[in-house]
């Protein structure tokens, strides 16, 4: 396995655990180890060693789907950073293709919890894995939008949430068109 140094202070442990809790079940409540075992499946006490620092996984494929469940770039769970975050933003490099953030880990706090309320709202009612990860990247482009007066880092959270809000119109639009109710 490729070792890399953590880069934001949290072991890998720390990572995969935080991503875990911020997952919620249909019914609101947060992911167990279960829950995360039962996604991958492994055994829960898998879970646990990755989780307690005493492992890592070390099938690229296992890594490639914890990222994908865990809504996270496999960048981020193994060495605390995210590449395309390290581009910049659109208003730093006016060259740097639009849309090029995906995830929401890199956005602030409120705004990526606002991102996955409307993921999971939207796998709730049908959406596929693709058409998630295709809202996520829409959603996440909308909040960095090159648009705004302002560059990302120096705008307000509430101009950062309705962009978001303003993307989330365009997605359950399209959506609405092909049968799912967002």
């Amino acid at each position: 396995m490729i070792q890399m140094e953590d880069v934001d202070g949290q072991s890998f442990g720390d990572r995969v655990r935080l991503s875990r809790e911020r997952m919620r079940t249909p019914e609101g409540r947060r992911w167990t180890q279960d829950d995360l075992a039962q996604a991958l499946n492994v055994k829960r006490n898998t879970v646990s060693r990755w989780e307690n620092g005493r492992m890592r996984p070390q099938d690229p494929a296992i890594i490639s789907a914890l990222a994908r469940v865990l809504r996270v770039s496999a960048e981020w769970l193994l060495a605390g950073f995210d590449r395309d975050a390290l581009i910049g933003s659109v208003h730093e490099r006016p060259t740097a293709a639009y849309g090029m953030h995906t995830s929401a880990e890199s956005l602030p706090a409120p705004a990526a919890d606002l991102v996955f309320k409307y993921i999971d709202r939207l796998l709730s009612n049908g959406c596929t894995q693709v058409q998630a990860q295709e809202a996520e990247r829409i959603l996440v482009s909308g909040a960095m939008n090159g648009l705004a007066r302002r560059p990302f880092a120096q705008r307000e959270m509430k101009e950062i949430i309705s962009d978001i809000d303003a993307a989330w119109d365009f997605v359950s639009h399209v959506l609405r068109r092909h049968g799912i109710r967002a």
